[in-house]
């Protein structure tokens, strides 16, 4: 025997408070959703705007990496010392930063800069070159005090090579900040060491205001 089906009075039906409730829920659960999508949507655009700003200072910092493996290759001479300039004008058009400061170890190339919004990006290139944040000077002093001899032709380091290499890549290991409104000296230098075989020679990268 079919159940007879039973209409609800329309009285009940808009005496039913349960359906305003879940109706008024569906829409505050549509609204919380909708918040949440363009928060989303507003975040994105921000990290995509800060990766662009992060490429224009990679820029500059590949551009800088590249003026000192320049002077490190073979192609150069040791003792001539190069230039170079950051050129901030070149790159300040449209980034979207300021405050620019640059460092340099005997590891990387580092780029700092302010976004407009006040937060920080970073640039790091890593360096395959052995390469000393200091000048000509200041190496031959350093290694006169150690090895007492400093390197030179005249006066080469007796000792093992790896011994050298390891303690300048000790002193070349702290950054060293560079003012990015002035020219930077680049040298390529030779340090000489003596073993029982014979004479090696250490190429390095000098770099320094």
């Amino acid at each position: 025997m079919a159940k007879r089906c039973v209409a609800m009075p329309l009285k009940n039906i808009l005496n039913d408070q349960s359906g305003w409730i879940d109706f008024t829920l569906s829409k505050i659960a549509m609204i919380i959703a909708s918040v949440i999508i363009i928060s989303a949507t507003f975040q994105l655009a921000a990290d995509f705007k800060d990766m662009g700003r992060e490429h224009e200072l990679g820029v500059i910092a590949l551009d800088f990496k590249s003026a000192v493996g320049d002077s490190g290759s073979g192609t150069f001479d040791s003792g001539i010392m190069r230039t170079y300039s950051f050129g901030m004008e070149r790159f300040s058009s449209g980034t979207g930063f300021y405050n620019v400061s640059a460092a340099i170890s005997g590891e990387y190339v580092e780029m700092t800069a302010t976004a407009s919004d006040g937060r920080l990006i970073h640039a790091v290139k890593p360096l395959t070159l052995r390469v000393l944040p200091f000048n000509e000077s200041t190496l031959r002093s350093e290694l006169a005090g150690k090895f007492g001899h400093d390197g030179t032709i005249q006066n080469p380091i007796i000792t093992d090579y790896m011994t050298v290499t390891g303690f300048l890549s000790q002193k070349g290991a702290n950054k060293v900040l560079l003012n990015t409104g002035m020219d930077v000296f680049i040298q390529k230098t030779i340090t000489y060491v003596e073993i029982d075989s014979g004479v090696y020679k250490l190429d390095y990268v000098l770099v320094y205001q």
